[in-house]
């Protein structure tokens, strides 16, 4: 034969709903509509759930006559072909418990003789979904202006906003202090305005030092500390940390090395990987939680590419 048998079956999957592999079960496909993951972000197109029922094993000649017209040979050599298959997999099933029909899904065997199936969901017999991956929301998207060129669309990351606010804050919170120091101070407060004046807490392209000096004050108000800003290449912006209870772990190093090795990786498939340190080893997370419900989600998930990925609670 020029192809395997698994292959016809694959290609049967993408234009029949039913395809009975004789003398062992049948494949039923059900539609599935296009989702979003609740945690992940992931957009997934629609697809094909392939279910596996070992009651539907009469042959209803759909395998046998489409191989004999790929292959061109005679249906009754088809049929041999076909039972002998069958026994491959009843035998594999018998000594290793498993066998993985290509591009379709992996079958099992489990303690009390029952057969179950595992789909491939690399593969998607949806001809709706043809090319079509899966993606994250917060990717740039591309669409093709009438004139030809490419216009991005940009989706707002909340650390944007949290960058913004921290800027706006360096101005904000001196301003406040001004108004508690009162009137024996106009004249140092008129100096200090006239050199805020050159500072602009949205300018991206200015980067500005901060320096802190502090105004002594002879009555009870307290002592409030004022920034100056200095024609430097950055603002110093304070860091306002988020506090995580759970973390999905994906390896844990014992050499610095090779966290960064993961962790590069990590982030180059959109994950908010991290470095936590603790005893000897060094352990890289994909992404962290503050709800143990949304990690689990996240775990459950991450595991069907990573059967060893855990969940840490700190």
């Amino acid at each position: 034969m020029k192809q395997p048998i698994a292959h016809y079956i694959s290609h049967l999957l993408y234009l029949h709903d039913c395809v009975i592999i004789p003398g062992f079960g049948g494949f039923v496909g059900k539609k599935k509509s296009a989702y979003i993951h609740p945690v992940l972000g992931i957009i997934y197109p629609p697809s094909k759930v392939l279910l596996f029922n070992k009651n539907l094993s009469e042959n209803d000649g759909l395998l046998a006559t489409h191989i004999t017209k790929e292959e061109g040979i005679d249906l009754y050599e088809v049929s041999i072909l076909i039972e002998e298959f069958v026994q491959k997999i009843q035998n594999e099933l018998v000594e290793r418990s498993a066998f993985k029909l290509q591009k379709i899904g992996t079958f099992s065997k489990g303690k009390e003789g029952n057969i179950s199936f595992m789909q491939d969901n690399s593969y998607n017999y949806n001809l709706a979904s043809f090319g079509m991956q899966a993606n994250l929301k917060n990717k740039k998207l591309e669409r093709t202006i009438k004139d030809g060129e490419k216009g991005v669309v940009k989706t707002i990351k909340e650390k944007d906003f949290t960058k913004t606010l921290t800027r706006a804050a360096a101005i904000f919170i001196p301003l406040v202090g001004l108004s508690l120091i009162g009137i024996t101070q106009e004249e140092k407060i008129n100096t200090i305005y006239g050199q805020m004046a050159n500072l602009n807490p949205f300018n991206n392209t200015k980067k500005t030092e901060v320096v802190v000096e502090q105004i002594e004050i002879t009555t009870e108000a307290p002592v409030v500390e004022i920034i100056q800003p200095i024609e430097a290449e950055e603002i110093v912006n304070p860091v306002i940390p988020q506090h995580h209870a759970y973390y999905i772990i994906a390896g844990a190093f014992a050499e610095q090395k090779n966290a960064n090795k993961l962790l590069q990786k990590l982030k180059r498939w959109n994950y908010n990987a991290s470095i936590l340190e603790g005893g000897n080893l060094m352990r890289v997370s994909y992404n962290s939680f503050s709800n143990k419900e949304d990690a689990l989600l996240a775990l459950a998930e991450i595991r069907k590419e990573n059967n060893s990925a855990w969940l840490l609670t700190k």
